[in-house]
């Protein structure tokens, strides 16, 4: 009957008035014919149900795969399940209904094999060429019109105008949307080489001849009249954008309420399937939250890729090199590989809590989840699974976080990105991060590795500094981290900690204080004396670093300042390492966290001389 377009569907409740056929779908389990909008309602007698004899809840019973009328090589690569499965709106209808269209679906679906994860980038794609085709009708008054009809050079300049109005172009000569422009151009030339190689196909020479010159015109003219305003609109709003990167804070209080929430949830996983469902939410946010994936990534983490998981071999030969506490690691933490961006395969790490928790949900699977579904963090229905998007947004304003918004899987990755800055990996270690992440070294550093004022400030300016002086040649074939101007170093002072020493802890606090007074004078050495006065109210740092001591003489008191100490590469990367979150969020640490600091690391330093460290070369400005 759907094949032929005629009969009559009978249906369990039967409508007051004609209705469209496409509007109903059969059960899977009964076959009886029900209204989309309230199949859920219907309390099939077959559905699966648990060990106690209960239907499953929210198992999903409606097929629309039943109705397909596809057969040969759309069957084959599912795509009679796409277009079933497209919404039901003006742009799906214009979708399933033009030939072009569908040509495009059925081709991206060779190309992905017919992978069931890949149709909604490919409906997108449909339903972005029918928008276009939407708004061609409208501009031209052809309401009846095909893609195919649009796809000829006497109608590109329609074609440029329609993509401009889909992208939304206001009289300033901005995009509301200036990405739809890009993706447009892309899928319009896709479209022009489908209807050239069907008409080679034919034997249509005339028509291939006018696809060839439409993308002819496409490469000649379409970068110019379009694409240039969109990339000049993208690049503009990145440069004025404000990137706001997560709270170290909010990451804490996100990780310490999914703990506290899924060890609270294990214990009755296997009672309810909300405690189930909301359990398998969790642990879904939390290895995203430890390993900095990309959400999609580990969404579509499947049972089998899980059951193939693996410690690392703690006896091998390379392990010697490794630390006890690195060591220890290889014993605690399972690895287990997936399919990452471009094909590229990326580990996972879960922790023993993780999979404490993911053995409760492989415990209590099949009282809830369907046994065709292969997701690890399966939805009820066949083929589904929960979105990482989804799930983080959902914790991220139940935990409390100042930001909530800042809590997704791609500021999380930016933001371990940028905090390992302050760490100075080595090359080879930034590689290792970057493959773990999922990319190679050069987008971690162009994408990922953010120009962090931080580290403009702490280090470049190191060269400008040097270079004020003159003393940059001093420096050839020296790392940034070896270089060592007068900011970045700190005074050790031989006077009480309670007698203002915050106040002449630093050479540029001396150099202000000084200035305050145009009768104060500073000795050096002794011998060489500077008389500071209004005419002249700073001193060089070339001229106070060839003493051994410093005096400062002032109308009140005098201070006297022993030799500086040089800060040694060991203990500033000790430094960096503990006070990074401080670093990064611009925020000098107390007096009582530097105490804890020293005692742990073992620096012999008092705890003035380490904040003062970390005002000159990280936040001094």
């Amino acid at each position: 009957m759907l094949k032929t377009g005629n009969g009559e569907i009978v249906v369990i409740h039967r409508p007051k008035e004609n209705a469209d056929y496409q509007d109903y779908v059969p059960c899977r389990y009964c076959f009886g014919y029900f209204v989309k909008q309230s199949i859920w309602k219907h309390n099939c007698q077959f559905a699966p149900k648990t060990s106690e004899g209960v239907i499953v809840p929210r198992i999903k019973k409606g097929s629309v795969e039943l109705m397909s009328n596809s057969s040969g090589e759309s069957s084959k690569t599912g795509f009679s399940g796409l277009i079933n499965g497209m919404r039901k709106d003006l742009e799906g209808q214009v979708a399933v209904k033009d030939a072009l269209i569908l040509q495009l679906g059925q081709k991206m679906c060779m190309k992905f094999g017919g992978d069931r994860q890949q149709f909604n980038y490919i409906r997108s794609k449909m339903r972005q060429v029918a928008r276009l085709l939407c708004c061609l009708r409208r501009t031209s008054g052809q309401g009846s019109a095909s893609m195919s009809n649009f796809i000829e050079p006497t109608q590109f300049s329609a074609v440029v105008e329609a993509a401009r109005q889909c992208a939304g172009l206001s009289e300033d000569g901005k995009y509301q949307a200036p990405t739809s422009v890009l993706k447009s151009g892309n899928v319009i030339r896709k479209l022009a080489e489908i209807k050239q190689g069907s008409a080679l196909e034919r034997s249509d020479p005339a028509t291939a001849e006018l696809c060839t010159q439409f993308v002819k015109l496409c490469d000649l003219n379409w970068a110019s009249e379009v694409s240039a305003v969109a990339r000049r609109n993208l690049t503009d709003s990145k440069r004025t954008g404000v990137m706001v990167m997560p709270l170290t804070e909010d990451v804490v209080k996100l990780n310490q309420y999914l703990v506290a929430a899924a060890n609270r949830l294990a214990i009755d996983a296997d009672r309810t399937s909300d405690s189930f469902l909301s359990l398998t939410q969790v642990t879904l946010a939390k290895v995203i939250l430890f390993n900095r994936k990309r959400q999609g990534e580990v969404s579509k983490l499947t049972v089998e890729d899980y059951s193939n998981k693996m410690k690392a071999d703690a006896e091998h030969e390379m392990t010697q090199s490794l630390s006890d506490f690195e060591r220890g690691l290889l014993k605690v933490l399972e690895r287990v590989e997936i399919r990452g961006k471009r094909g590229r395969t990326v580990p996972v790490l879960f922790s023993a809590e993780m999979e404490r928790w993911i053995d409760v949900l492989l415990a209590h699977r099949s009282k809830y989840i369907p046994a065709a579904n292969p997701f690890l963090f399966a939805n009820v229905t066949e083929f589904s699974y929960f979105r990482g998007s989804d799930v983080l947004r959902t914790f991220a304003m139940l935990c409390g976080a100042t930001k909530p918004h800042t809590l997704t899987s791609t500021k999380l990755r930016k933001h371990i990105a940028s905090t390992v800055q302050v760490v100075s990996l080595q090359e080879n270690e930034l590689d290792s991060l970057a493959k773990f992440l999922g990319h190679d070294l050069r987008v971690h550093s162009e994408f990922y590795r953010l120009p962090s004022d931080v580290i403009e400030i702490a280090r470049i300016s190191k060269i400008f500094l040097a270079a004020e002086k003159g003393k940059l040649g001093e420096y050839a074939g020296k790392k940034l981290s070896d270089i060592t101007v007068a900011p970045n170093e700190e005074v050790e002072t031989s006077c009480d900690e309670s007698d203002d020493v915050e106040e002449a802890g630093s050479l540029q606090q001396m150099m202000a204080d000084s200035k305050s007074a145009s009768d104060d004078e500073v000795e050096v050495g002794g011998a060489n004396a500077i008389q500071i006065t209004e005419n002249s109210s700073t001193v060089s740092e070339d001229q106070v670093g060839v003493t051994d001591s410093v005096t400062v003489i002032t109308g009140r008191k005098s201070r006297k300042y022993g030799n500086r100490k040089k800060w040694t590469e060991s203990e500033m990367e000790k430094v960096a390492m503990y006070f990074a979150s401080d670093i990064m969020n611009r925020r000098l640490p107390g007096k009582a966290a530097i105490e804890v600091f020293l005692s742990e690391s073992g620096i012999e330093r008092k705890w003035t001389n380490v904040k003062d460290f970390i005002r000159n070369r990280f936040l001094f400005q």
